[in-house]
């Protein structure tokens, strides 16, 4: 097998028998990246040259028969706006080139530790904000399945690298989607962990001070089993000495899971819009696959189905959106930003006005976004506060009583949406959404491709979230789907053996979107 299509897992066992080199791997991903990092456009800072050194470093380190770290000789490449020492942090933002980091992110050093080299950091959306990846310095990063076609945000970098064969691995961060939307896009997995279960300690975000729901770093790879390894090596308990908010938890091991005594719920409608039928089909894949295996699966109804997203967008846009602005200094907003820049912009008897309007035109979804954008009194924020506490404690309660290990459902509404659409698809994100604002941690693992006839048979109707989705959908064939997979808080372990299960079963499906690709034309 080629050095590109290796999972993390296979080269750091080819590694340890001497099968390759450090250099060896890192030669191969710099040669395909000479072939294919323009076509995708997925990296910002590209650091083959520097990651070639730490290789030799590496190779002669295992010669010499010193002890060696976890991931000792593997490349992996790290999203750009987690700092890496000497590297600008940008987020898209062209006011932040060339303020390099001085140190490196906490999760960046342990990656060091166990002997991880830095093989380049990924582009991102304009502040981090989008479900595609696009910002005036590095521009657009195409989908490897399909160039016409979004990797995702606000990881998008990452996921195209990955998916194209330029990284085996890589770090990103998740805040409403970030890490597992560009997974189920590109075909890969991806894992939001509980929030400090790793330090984000150098993660850098839009809304700084803002807390009510909060970012996280987590890993992406071609495989499930390759997370594991990362959250294995990346260890909590070296990063509650430098976090304090980090506590010394230390991870279960996915392999002791029996998901055969696990009690599992799936829904494949939250209730708040229907997703696409592929992404539909692929919960049914990974129920077919747990029911083998003799878990127990139970049909699950969310609670608060709606009211998380509006919630979360209420808060994030209590300061009227002035933090972002500072942020760009005053540089404009990307296109996929601007309908909410111009929301934001309105005054409250404006926004009350268009509200109306879209409600009379049979727009409730879209008409209570406007509604719910603004600026708030710090009275209102703090109720806001109140009520995602009381929406958390309601949905952890609600597990109790199902008596759920854990949930599988849709990783998103819809495949990989063509560029310039994710603007108008905001309220698309409800899945990937939910278990952020709960703080449960969730993964999702790649299981199936968009059929001809799903796509075929697709009917544009219904409001403007519902003809978005169907639109995204009609001419999705052959991309990437994934299924979302969530437990409580910090029970990652559970997460990660549930899909290891899933995607064992879906590889031996026709169209498993076995990753890497090498990055083709829109068809």
């Amino acid at each position: 097998m080629s050095i590109e299509r290796m999972t993390a897992t296979a080269l750091l066992e080819a590694l340890e028998a001497r099968e390759l080199s450090s250099v060896e791997i890192v030669r191969a991903l710099a040669e395909r990246a000479d072939r294919y990092a323009g076509h995708i456009n997925c990296f910002s800072q590209p650091l083959h040259e520097q990651a070639m050194e730490v290789a030799e470093a590496a190779d002669q380190a295992r010669v010499s028969g010193r002890e060696l770290g976890a991931l000792h000789g593997l490349p992996v490449t790290i999203k750009d706006n987690i700092d890496v020492a000497g590297q600008d942090s940008t987020l898209g933002i062209a006011a932040r080139v060339g303020r390099p980091a001085s140190s490196d992110a906490a999760v960046v050093a342990s990656l060091r530790s166990q002997g991880a080299i830095v093989l380049a950091k990924t582009n991102v959306p304009q502040l981090l904000l989008a479900q595609e990846t696009n910002n005036p310095i590095w521009g657009l990063t195409r989908n490897p399945w399909n160039l016409g076609r979004s990797a995702g945000g606000s990881s998008g970098g990452e996921a195209a690298a990955i998916a194209a064969g330029l990284s085996p691995c890589g770090i990103g961060t998740d805040i409403g989607g970030s890490i597992r939307i560009p997974a189920h896009f590109c075909g890969l997995a991806g894992l939001k962990p509980t929030v400090d279960r790793w330090s984000n300690r150098g993660s850098n975000g839009a809304a700084t001070g803002q807390e009510m729901v909060r970012s996280q770093i987590g890993p992406l790879a071609r495989s499930s089993a390759d997370l594991a390894l990362l959250m294995k090596a990346v260890s909590a308990t070296n990063h509650s000495a430098v976090d304090p908010r980090v506590p010394p938890i230390v991870l279960g091991e996915p392999a002791e899971i029996g998901v055969a005594k696990l009690r599992i719920g799936w829904f494949d409608d939250d209730g708040f819009v229907a997703p696409a039928a592929p992404l539909q089909r692929a919960v049914h894949v990974a129920k077919d696959a747990l029911t083998a295996v003799g878990a127990e699966l139970s049909s699950y109804k969310p609670v608060a189905c709606d009211d998380l997203l509006y919630l979360w967008m209420a808060a994030l846009s209590a300061d009227g959106g002035r933090t972002m602005e500072k942020r760009l200094e005053g540089a404009p907003f990307i296109d996929a930003l601007k309908p909410s820049a111009r929301i934001l912009k309105m005054s409250s008897l404006m926004r009350g006005s268009v509200a109306r309007w879209l409600a009379w035109r049979g727009e409730d979804r879209t008409s209570r976004l406007v509604e719910t954008l603004g600026e708030k009194s710090v009275q209102r924020y703090w109720a806001l506060c109140d009520e995602r506490t009381r929406l958390r404690r309601a949905a952890f309660d609600h597990w109790l009583e199902s008596g759920l290990d854990a949930v599988i459902c849709p990783a998103h509404s819809v495949p990989a949406m063509p560029h310039g659409t994710s603007g108008d698809l905001t309220l698309s994100l409800s899945y990937p959404f939910r278990y952020t604002f709960l703080n449960f941690p969730a993964g999702v693992a790649p299981v199936t491709t968009v059929t001809e006839e799903e796509a075929a048979g697709v009917q544009v109707a219904g409001d403007r979230v519902e003809r978005g989705i169907a639109s995204v959908t009609a001419a999705a064939r052959g991309l990437p789907v994934g299924v979302q997979v969530v437990s409580r808080p910090y029970r990652e372990d559970i997460v990660l053996a549930v899909m290891q299960v899933i995607e064992s079963h879906a590889r031996s499906l026709s169209g498993f979107p076995d990753a890497p690709v090498d990055p083709s034309e829109p068809t």
